[in-house]
């Protein structure tokens, strides 16, 4: 349910660069798409870039939590692993938009300037995860950000695929994926 004007602005926009591509997008179309005024977005965002950035926050912000919930820290670094890979495919499907928009946005150079990767609870608790599974010799010789590349790629790829409709997730493929995951980067 759309809780006030700002959610209503997010949405429409989230739609629109969905459905159109960024570069296609107008103002005067989100504020058409959002039944609000010219003057009620800018009175929440000050250009396009913006708001785009605030649609990719809160989408962050809102990944970070789902997937983060239930998270158990005193797990060993294998489980936490597959909890937090097994969160991110879960989420991905119950949120296909969100998902797809993420990895979108995440490479538009405007959101790459203004967004803190170690804003977000999920990306700082895989770079915890990270450090101290490498301390205990568990993963690959390889930067995190390579390890993140593997999984990440490996994990889109599968979302997306379920999105199209060319693969079918189960509870059983995404837990063997995950799996193929861990198996990719583990000594």
């Amino acid at each position: 349910m759309i809780t006030n004007k700002r959610d209503q602005i997010l949405i429409a926009t989230r739609d629109l660069i969905f459905e159109q591509g960024l570069q296609s997008i107008s103002m005067a179309q989100i504020a058409q798409r959002a039944e609000v005024g010219m003057g009620t977005i800018y009175n929440y965002f000050a250009s396009k870039e913006e708001l785009v950035f605030h649609l990719y926050d809160a989408i962050k912000a809102a990944m970070s939590a789902y997937v983060l919930e239930g998270y158990d820290e005193s797990q060993p670094v294998m489980a936490r692993f597959l909890h937090l890979l097994t969160s991110v495919a879960v989420y991905g499907m119950q949120h296909p938009r969100e998902f797809r928009l993420i990895e979108q946005l995440a490479s538009v150079p405007f959101v790459q300037e203004m967004a803190d990767p170690n804003a977000y609870a999920l990306t700082a608790m895989m770079n915890q995860l990270f450090t101290e599974a490498q301390s205990q010799h568990l993963l690959k010789d390889l930067p995190p950000a390579v390890i993140t590349l593997l999984i990440s790629g490996a994990l889109n790829a599968l979302v997306e695929a379920h999105a199209t409709q060319q693969v079918k997730l189960t509870d059983t493929l995404i837990e063997q994926t995950v799996a193929a995951c861990w198996d990719a980067i583990k000594r």
